[in-house]
């Protein structure tokens, strides 16, 4: 009986977490469908997202015409339309959920989500970039990284930042 009630309290904080981290993600994810095609949903996909990978793409290979027209990454050689959920966006909405959901004091949130966002940024962007030079040098691979590798990599990675700065998290709690 004992142990019935100890694994019990064991899983209310986490099953406290699940329901907290999936109603602010669903919050986040409606109040960023709600924003198709405003202004604001321009600038965090054009101007944030967008335009820094091109300006990075242009450093990596000066001598290759590239231009954004509309959402399309467009060179002589390839064409990367970016379409909803390819920008990297989702992946910073699980991460700024999770951080929200997870008990925190608010300096460990403000820590997390700063070094959070910089990776979801990090990785959003490199992953456009790795996308356009596959399609450009590597067509016959553009399956296997579009559609799996590339989706994966960058919430395996967002994931392990989470559980290890919620483990940080726990112990200065405890400390």
């Amino acid at each position: 009986m004992l142990s019935e009630r100890s694994s019990a309290r064991s899983l209310s904080p986490s099953l406290a977490f699940a329901l907290k981290f999936v109603l602010l993600f669903s919050l986040l994810l409606a109040a960023f469908e709600a924003s198709r095609g405003s202004a604001i949903e321009r600038f965090l996909v054009e101007d944030c997202i967008l335009k820094p990978t091109m300006a990075l793409i242009h450093v990596l290979a000066p001598n290759e015409p590239i231009q954004l027209l509309g959402r399309t990454i467009s060179s002589p050689t390839s064409h990367l339309r970016v379409t909803r959920g390819c920008e990297g966006v989702e992946i910073l909405l699980l991460l700024v959920a999770a951080l929200a959901a997870f008990p925190a004091s608010w300096k460990m949130r403000a820590r997390g989500f700063a070094i959070g966002c910089a990776l979801s940024y990090l990785l959003s962007v490199s992953r456009l970039i790795a996308l356009h030079f596959t399609l450009r040098d590597w067509p016959s691979a553009w399956e296997a990284l579009h559609g799996l590798i590339l989706p994966l990599g960058p919430i395996v990675i967002v994931t392990l930042y989470f559980l290890h700065w919620s483990a940080t998290a726990r112990a200065s709690s405890a400390a």
